[in-house]
């Protein structure tokens, strides 16, 4: 993908991530207006900086995880004689983490993205972008240094998501979050690579809104605050089903018909960023019909038994009683 003499020095990979990061928290401490987008993506400096950014989340995760979140869990998670109390410390840490990382990841696209010139209407999205050309002196090339971190920032959580997923407690729905991270890690990379950075970092806003609430519910229901849980679980599902079953049908519908309406012909990549938009969409349906059968549940007397993903029940008490 590139040449030998295409990678940066160390010191070049720093200092951009220095830089990026430092313009990143001047947005969010709100120090003057939206910065001026100057900053064009280069490819063999942004992955190094990406990675960069993923070790550093990948290390953050499991340090606070092991240093934090599971000592924590000894004092806080609630014994359970009919399921044992094998895994839930465990579950109760990952989940803390990730309400972290996605209350973090929203809080600052909430800072950022809003703020960009072309958010609205999602015709500028496209207008005065050609198909299959990637052009440095195109306005869509160019970013302002805030949403640069915030996209490579974004992209390494991901990244160190598809590695942590093999480390953490097994989901039920392992594959499916499996499927979900790579193909976020494949259509936030096209769109920054290929210049559609604008319908990109919408549909990353998005895909953070709904997490919060469905953690913050895990939590309680690991900490027996059952009644807490079923209000989190609610905002969750209200927040879910706006979010990426109102919402982010729009923007499949906007990359679907009105970019092409615009642009006047895709080419390969376009249809290949259409595609993926249309897997994680089916991957949302898939979520909400589970979602829906929680609620069914809790619309019946019972409290929240299974969130989303996994459920109170380890796996080898399972295996015992089978």
């Amino acid at each position: 993908m590139f040449g030998a003499g295409d990678f940066p020095l160390a010191g070049d990979v720093f200092g951009e991530a220095s830089l990026l990061f430092n313009a990143l928290l001047a947005a969010m401490r709100g120090d003057g207006g939206a910065q001026e987008a100057t900053n064009t993506p280069k490819p063999a400096l942004d992955c190094c900086v990406m990675l960069v950014f993923a070790v550093a989340l990948f290390v953050f995760n499991w340090g606070t995880r092991w240093a934090v979140l599971e000592p924590l869990a000894v004092r806080v998670v609630a014994l359970e004689p009919r399921n044992g109390l094998q895994g839930r410390r465990e579950k109760f840490s990952q989940s803390a983490s990730e309400a972290i990382f996605y209350g973090t990841s929203f809080l600052i696209g909430l800072c950022v993205v809003p703020r960009q010139t072309w958010i609205w209407p999602s015709a500028l999205w496209y207008v005065g972008k050609t198909s299959g050309v990637i052009d440095p002196a195109n306005p869509h090339a160019f970013l302002s240094n805030e949403l640069k971190c915030y996209i490579l920032l974004y992209l390494g959580r991901y990244f160190q998501g598809l590695v942590s997923v093999f480390l953490e407690h097994k989901r039920k729905d392992f594959l499916e979050m499996l499927i979900h991270h790579s193909v976020t890690v494949m259509l936030i990379g096209l769109s920054y690579t290929h210049q559609y950075n604008r319908v990109g970092v919408v549909v990353m806003l998005l895909l953070d809104i709904g997490d919060v609430p469905l953690h913050l519910a895990k939590l309680c229901k690991y900490m027996n605050r059952d009644g807490a849980a079923d209000v989190f679980f609610v905002l969750f599902g209200v927040s879910f089903f706006l979010s990426r079953l109102v919402v982010y049908p729009y923007v499949v519908w906007s990359g679907t018909v009105e970019g092409y309406a615009i642009m006047g012909v895709y080419g390969g990549v376009e249809w290949t960023a259409v595609a993926l938009l249309y897997v994680l969409l089916a991957l949302q349906v898939y979520w909400m019909a589970m979602i829906l059968k929680v609620a069914l549940k809790m619309n019946n007397g019972h409290s929240v038994e299974d969130i989303r993903s996994d459920s109170d029940e380890d796996e080898g008490e399972k295996k015992k009683k089978a």
